[in-house]
C-alpha cells in the first residue's frame, strides 16, 4: 500500500464500488499507473454491509447502459427481473397511468435486483484489482486541502494512517462525515415518514408489472421480483412505522392489503422487514477544492420514484469520464465542470420526486381530484406519458458515455 494516491474514495459500499468498476479500465500500468484507495467503513463481505444487503433495488433502462459499458451487466443479468410496464393509480380515485416497454421500443423499463446480488458483482469486479488499495475497515477522522492535493487521516485496526490524494470522493451515505470534514453543509427535509421494505409472495404472477399505488398516508410500491416475488416499499407515517414493523406476518399481510388492494393478488407469503425514515437531503455545493460529494452523501431522495442509485450511478458515469480524460483528476476547473454538467439532472430529479410526494400524500379532496385527472391525461396523451417513461428509464437530458454505451 501506499499512502500517495491520484484518487481516495471514502465508501466502498454500491456508489464507491460502482466508480472503481467505472474507472477499471484506465487503472494500471498503461495508464501511468493511476491509483486509487477505497476507505470503507464495514469489512469486506461483512453481512452488516447496508449497501449489500437483502433489499433490492429498482435499476432504470438507462442504468443498464451504464452496467453495460463497465462489462457487468452479464454477470448481473441471470438473477435479475425485468420490469416490462408500470401501472400508477391512486386510492381512492379513478384514473390511472400505464406505462409499457413496448411503447417506448425498449427490451425493459427498468430491472429489479437484490443488493446483495449487486454488491457480490460488483465486489467480484473490483475488489481485487492491482492498483485498488482497500482500507477496511477504516474511517476518514480527518482531511486538510492544499491547491495541489488533499490529506486525509483515516482510523484503522492498526492505528491512524496518513493518505494524500488528487482527488477526494465523498461516497460515504446520507450522514456522509467526509462531506462534513470538508465544510460542506446541507438542506434537509423531514417528510415525518417511513419506509418498510419486505419482499412478498402473491397468487398471481406478476408478469414484469411494477405497481406505484398513492396513498394518504404515503405511495405504496410493488416491484417485480425474481422467483415470482414482489419487493414492496410502504410508505407510511411516522407515528404509524412502529405498529406496522411490530405486526405479526399475517396481521401484516392483512394490513398491506387492504392499504394497497388486490391489483397484484392476494399477498400469501411475506419476507424479513426493514424500515428507514424519509427525508430529502442535498448537498449546499458538489464540490470544494479537491473533494466531490456524489450519491447519497449529494443527494437522498423519497423512494417514491425509485431514482436514488439510478441518479448516483449517472454521479458515477460522469465523473469518471471527466477523471479519464484529464491527467489531473481533481483540479477544481474540472471539477467545477463536473458541477455544471450534473446539476441540471439533479434538480429536475429533485423536483420531480419532492412534488410527487407532496401532491400525492394528501386527502384534500379537491387536490384528489386533480391527481386524478391528471393520472387519466398522462394515460390518454402518448407524448406526455413517453416524456414520463424517459425520465423513469433516466434517458432525458444530457447523457455520458456509459450513458450511450461509448467507451471512456
Amino acid at each position: 500500500m501506499s499512502d500517495q494516491y491520484d484518487i481516495i474514495i471514502i465508501g466502498g459500499g454500491m456508489v464507491g464500488a460502482s466508480l472503481v468498476a467505472a474507472l477499471k479500465k484506465i487503472i494500471g500500468e498503461s495508464h501511468n499507473n493511476k491509483k486509487i484507495a477505497v476507505v470503507e467503513a464495514v469489512p469486506v463481505n461483512s453481512e452488516s454491509q447496508p449497501s449489500f444487503d437483502d433489499r433490492s433495488i429498482a435499476l432504470s433502462y438507462g442504468s443498464r447502459r451504464i452496467w453495460e459499458s463497465m462489462g457487468l451487466w452479464a454477470s448481473l443479468a441471470p438473477e435479475i427481473e425485468a420490469i416490462k410496464s408500470i401501472h400508477v393509480s391512486d386510492r381512492g380515485h379513478l384514473g390511472a397511468t400505464r406505462i409499457t416497454h413496448t411503447e417506448e421500443k425498449v427490451e425493459a423499463l427498468g430491472y429489479v435486483v437484490e443488493n446483495r446480488v449487486m454488491g457480490r458483482v460488483l465486489m467480484d469486479e473490483v475488489g481485487s484489482l492491482n492498483h485498488v488499495d482497500w482500507y477496511c475497515p477504516a474511517t476518514i477522522e480527518a482531511l486538510e486541502q492544499t491547491e495541489q492535493q488533499v490529506s486525509v487521516q483515516i482510523k484503522t485496526e492498526q492505528g491512524e494512517i496518513n493518505l494524500k490524494t488528487k482527488l477526494l470522493v465523498a461516497a460515504d451515505g446520507v450522514l456522509s462525515v467526509t462531506r462534513q470534514l470538508a465544510g460542506l453543509g446541507v438542506k434537509r427535509e423531514d417528510y415525518k415518514q417511513s419506509a418498510i421494505i419486505a419482499n412478498v409472495l402473491t397468487d398471481q404472477k406478476h408478469q414484469g408489472i411494477a405497481y406505484e399505488r398513492f396513498t394518504t398516508s404515503g405511495p405504496i410500491a410493488f416491484l417485480p421480483m425474481t422467483e415470482n416475488r414482489y419487493s414492496v416499499v410502504w410508505t407510511c407515517r411516522e407515528e404509524e412505522t412502529s405498529r406496522i414493523m411490530q405486526l405479526p406476518d399475517d396481521e401484516f399481510i392483512n394490513a398491506l392489503q387492504q392499504r394497497f388492494g388486490f391489483r397484484a393478488g392476494v399477498i400469501e407469503k411475506t419476507g424479513e422487514r426493514f424500515s428507514y425514515p424519509l427525508a430529502y437531503t442535498e448537498t449546499e455545493q458538489l464540490t470544494k477544492g479537491r473533494v466531490v460529494v456524489i450519491g447519497n452523501a449529494a443527494h437522498a431522495l423519497h423512494p417514491v420514484s425509485g431514482q436514488g442509485y439510478n441518479l448516483a450511478l449517472r454521479d458515477v458515469a460522469e465523473l469518471a469520464e471527466m477523471i479519464v480524460s484529464n491527467e489531473d483528476p481533481g483540479h477544481p476547473l474540472l471539477l467545477a465542470e463536473y458541477r455544471g454538467k450534473r446539476l441540471k439532472d439533479m434538480r429536475r430529479v429533485y423536483r420531480i420526486t419532492d412534488s410527487m410526494v407532496k401532491l400525492f400524500s394528501n386527502n384534500i379532496s379537491l387536490v384528489g381530484h386533480l391527481r386524478a385527472s391528471g393520472l387519466i391525461a398522462v394515460n390518454l396523451i402518448s407524448p406526455i406519458r413517453s416524456l414520463v417513461a424517459r425520465q423513469s428509464m433516466g434517458l432525458l437530458g444530457r447523457m455520458s458515455k456509459l450513458q450511450r454505451r461509448l467507451p471512456l
